[in-house]
C-alpha cells in the first residue's frame, strides 16, 4: 500500500516570544514502524509550511496514498491570552485529503489520545489510534491490506454501528527501534528552539478515562538504556551535523541514578553536545548538577506544576533550593509558574511574584490558569461550578482560574510580564 504520514504541528513559538520548533518525533517514530517491503511510504511534515492543507492536497493529488496517517501533537497553544485550536486546521487537511483521492484517514498521536472519540468525531477520520500508534498502525495496514477484521487492534478507535468505538487496551512502545529522522528535513530544525529531541525515559503513559484522573504514572518509568542514548546521539551528530539536543525525560533527574549515568557516559563519551531538559524540583542535588553541567547541559526547565495554592510556601522552597543547586554550577535554569489554581488569592500570588524576583531566573513563564484535561480534579471542579457541562467540551481550549482572582489576574500578570524583559506571559 502507499501510505502518507503527516506531521500536522506547525505551532512554533515558545513562552510567546521564543521562536520553537520541535521535531516530530513521534512520527519519526510511528514511521520506523512501518514495513516497507509490504508499503511504500512518504512523510510531510507541516512545521516549515505555510499553507499545510494545501501541500497535503498537493502531495495527496500526486501521491495518490491509500492510507493517510496524521499525527497531532498539540490541541492548541494552550495560551491563555490568545487560545487558537489546533483542530480546526486538522479538520481541513482531512477535508482536502477526501477531496483530492480516495485515501482512508487515520489520527494518532499525544493530542489525539486525550479525547479520542470526540476528537475523531470532529476532524472526521476514519480511524484513530490511542496511545502509542506504531504497533497499532502497523497492524491496521496489514489489516487493511489484506482486508481482514481490525477491530481487535488494541486502541484502534473506529466506528461501529453509527457509534465511535474505542478497541480495549493500547500499546505501550519501549522505543526500541530508532525515530526515522532522515525522512525529516533536518538543517532546517538544527538551531530552531531547544534542541533535537531524542528520548532518555518516559513514565508509563495512560489515557484519560472517567475512572482514572491522571495521564501518567511517574512510578513506572520505560527508562532507555544509556549506551544506546548515547549512540543515538552519536549517530544524529555524524548523519546531520547537530550539536544540540533536548532531552525528552518527564523529569531528567528523576530517577537520580539514571541522570547521573546518563551525564557520566556523555562525559566519558567526549561528544561535545549542548542540550535542555525539564527537571523536578525534588531529588536535586549538587552531584547531579554539576554531572549535567559538565555534561553539556546549557539549560534546565523548572516547572511549578501542582493543580492547587496549597502548601505553597513549601512548593516555593524546594523550587528555591533547585535554582540554588542550579546557580552552584553556573547552569542556567528556567521557571515556569501558575497562577490562577485553586486557592489562589492576592497573597499567594504576591508570594509567587517575590520568589521569582529573588530567584531571578533565565527566563520566567508565568503562566495564567490551567488548560484543563478531561477526567481530573480540576474538570470535575470546573463542572461542578458551571465552566462546563462535559468533559467532552475540552477537546477546545478551556481554561481554569480561581473565581476569586479572575477578575484581575490577566491584567496584573500582563503589566508584571511588560516590566521584566526575561518575563513572558501565556
Amino acid at each position: 500500500m502507499r501510505v502518507l504520514l503527516v506531521a500536522t504541528n506547525q505551532t512554533n513559538r515558545f513562552m510567546d516570544r521564543m521562536v520553537v520548533r520541535p521535531v516530530p518525533i513521534g512520527l519519526a517514530y510511528l514511521a520506523a514502524s512501518v514495513d516497507e517491503s509490504r508499503h511504500e511510504m512518504r512523510v510531510l511534515d507541516l512545521m516549515f509550511s505555510e499553507d499545510g492543507a494545501a501541500d497535503v492536497e498537493a502531495t495527496v493529488r500526486e501521491f495518490q496514498p491509500e492510507v493517510v496517517g496524521l499525527s497531532l501533537r498539540n490541541l492548541d497553544n494552550q495560551s491563555y491570552f490568545n487560545p487558537v485550536s489546533n483542530l480546526p486546521a486538522v479538520k481541513e487537511t482531512i477535508d482536502r485529503i477526501s477531496s483530492a483521492g480516495s485515501a482512508t484517514t487515520v489520527c494518532g498521536g499525544p493530542a489525539f489520545s486525550i479525547l479520542p472519540a470526540p476528537c475523531l468525531e470532529y476532524v472526521g477520520a476514519d480511524f484513530g489510534v490511542v496511545g502509542d500508534a506504531g504497533q497499532a498502525f502497523s497492524q491496521l495496514l496489514d489489516k487493511l491490506d489484506t482486508g481482514s477484521d481490525y477491530k481487535a487492534i488494541p486502541g484502534l478507535v473506529h466506528r461501529e454501528g453509527g457509534k465511535t468505538v474505542i478497541s480495549e487496551g493500547s500499546f505501550s512502545s519501549n522505543y526500541q527501534s530508532k525515530p526515522r529522522l532522515d525522512l525529516l528535513d533536518m538543517k532546517k530544525y538544527d538551531g530552531s528552539g531547544f534542541g533535537v529531541g531524542v528520548i532518555t525515559k518516559l513514565a508509563q503513559a495512560y489515557y484519560p478515562t472517567e475512572g482514572k484522573s491522571s495521564q501518567s504514572d511517574s512510578d513506572q518509568w520505560r527508562i532507555k538504556d544509556v549506551a544506546e542514548v548515547v549512540s543515538e546521539v552519536k549517530d544524529i551528530q555524524a548523519e546531520f551535523g547537530i550539536r544540540k539536543f533536548f532531552f525528552i525525560s518527564s523529569g531528567f533527574n528523576v530517577p537520580m541514578d539514571h541522570a547521573k549515568e546518563l551525564c557520566q557516559a556523555i562525559i566519558d563519551a567526549s561528544i561535545g553536545i549542548r542540550w535542555n531538559s525539564g527537571i523536578h524540583p525534588v531529588d536535586f542535588d549538587g552531584e547531579t548538577a554539576d554531572l549535567m553541567k559538565r555534561a553539556g547541559c546549557s539549560l534546565a526547565l523548572l516547572n511549578e506544576g501542582s493543580a492547587t495554592a496549597e502548601d505553597l510556601t513549601s512548593r516555593l522552597n524546594q523550587l528555591r533550593d533547585t535554582s540554588a543547586t542550579c546557580k552552584s554550577v553556573d547552569l542556567p535554569h528556567t521557571m515556569n509558574i501558575a497562577f490562577g489554581l485553586p486557592g489562589e488569592t492576592e497573597d499567594t500570588v504576591n508570594e509567587k511574584l517575590d520568589f521569582l524576583r529573588e530567584t531571578q531566573p533565565a527566563f520566567v513563564t508565568l503562566r495564567i490558569g490551567n488548560r484543563l484535561l478531561p477526567y481530573t480534579t480540576l474538570s470535575r471542579r470546573a463542572r461542578d461550578e458551571g465552566m462546563i457541562e462535559n468533559d467532552d467540551e475540552l477537546l477546545h481550549p478551556t481554561f481554569y482560574v480561581d473565581p476569586a482572582v479572575r477578575g484581575w489576574l490577566p491584567e496584573r500578570m500582563q503589566k508584571e510580564a511588560a516590566a521584566h524583559p526575561r518575563w513572558n506571559i501565556t
